[in-house]
């Protein structure tokens, strides 16, 4: 290709640049024509030298290219999209842990004296689920004289998604158990676990931002706020949702059902009154959970790679999809099984824009 007379041979995310043989050649010629005699094959002393310049003129040209992508928000990415987007206040969103509220821990009566009170320690014992998930509790688990078991909280060790699980995940301890402790599992599921922002994300809420209402407490103002809070991983608002003058602001985290700590921290955060006041009735909402179990037919397909395949599937539905068998089929035979046949649900389960599919009871038959 040609522009304005210089001949290019490359592109580079849609910007023309020269090959490194290509400069090298032209260097090459240019010295021959300067000066005839001049050996110019491999391996010459002109080779050489000509190599290591074009070496670095290929690189000025590489950094250029990928200088014009990274001067606007649109195409930049990494470091660059994140010193762009600042001047509207967009600032990364880092990883988020897991948190649940009742960590069993339960004495073994037949190793240790049961009218003795048992200290756990915070983060002394470690605990794992069947997809290799650690948690740690949070605060001390203290089972008192003849008390068979303490339930405390908890969160995942490792910030991000992962660490979303259901009830009964946890299925034992990471290493060694603590003394005359022999049993630990989870009673609740756990939430607001999110991974570190992507580029997409962040370029979306740029955007977000710079076409918003002028007017503070606006719709589209509520959703950029909401969404500058770590672990938010959307929101929507719903204009006069209970009538004039309300609005209720559905909110997910980590892509699934927040907590109610998390819901008040963004209605706090949006209501600050060291603010200006948003001057509406505002309600932040979780969206209704809404659990499919699925009974199937899956040959060779172990219940611990069936209950993870159907809940990866469900997390791509999020809310106000549609729960289809068939996708429920593609995704178990995705994880292994020669073919599945699912008897339940017999039909596609369309949900609302405020519900959620969470995983059931997965039986196979």
């Amino acid at each position: 290709m040609e522009r304005n007379g210089i001949e290019f041979d490359e592109d580079l995310n849609g910007v023309p640049i020269k090959s490194l043989d290509l400069i090298l050649s032209e260097i090459l010629a240019e010295w021959k024509t300067e000066a005839a005699e001049l050996d110019i094959l491999p391996g010459s002393d002109a080779h050489i030298r000509a190599s290591a310049v074009a070496g670095q003129l290929y690189a000025a040209y590489v950094s250029g290219a990928v200088g014009v992508n990274q001067y606007l928000p649109d195409t930049a990415t990494g470091q660059y999209l994140r010193a762009l987007v600042k001047e509207e206040g967009i600032t990364e969103k880092l990883a988020t842990h897991a948190k649940g509220l009742q960590l069993e821990f339960r004495r073994d009566p037949n190793l240790t004296r049961t009218d003795v009170e048992v200290r756990i320690p915070a983060k002394s014992a470690k605990v794992i689920t069947h997809d290799g998930v650690v948690f740690e509790s949070t605060e001390d688990a203290v089972l008192a004289p003849n008390s068979p078991a303490a339930i405390v909280p908890y969160q995942a060790v490792v910030a991000g998604k992962n660490g979303n699980i259901l009830a009964g995940e946890i299925i034992g301890f990471y290493a060694q158990p603590p003394a005359g402790i022999n049993y630990v599992t989870n009673l609740d599921a756990t939430a607001d676990g999110s991974d570190d922002e992507d580029d997409e994300s962040i370029r979306e809420r740029y955007f977000e931002a710079t076409e918003q209402e002028d007017w503070h407490g606006s719709p589209a103002w509520l959703e950029a706020e909401a969404k500058k809070i770590a672990g938010i991983t959307s929101a929507t608002a719903i204009k006069n949702a209970r009538g004039e003058g309300t609005t209720d602001l559905l909110v997910t985290s980590g892509d699934g059902i927040p907590s109610q700590a998390k819901l008040d921290e963004v209605h706090t955060y949006l209501t600050d009154p060291t603010r200006e006041p948003i001057n509406i009735d505002l309600r932040v909402i979780a969206p209704e959970g809404i659990v499919i179990p699925i009974r199937v037919k899956a040959p060779t397909l172990t219940q611990v790679h069936a209950e993870k395949a159907y809940k990866a599937y469900l997390a791509s539905v999020g809310g106000g999809g549609t729960v289809h068998p068939s996708r429920i089929s593609a995704a178990l035979i995705n994880a292994g099984a020669p073919f599945a046949e699912v008897y339940e649900p017999a039909a596609p389960i369309v949900l609302t824009n405020t519900q959620m599919p969470l995983p059931g009871v997965v039986t196979l038959v």
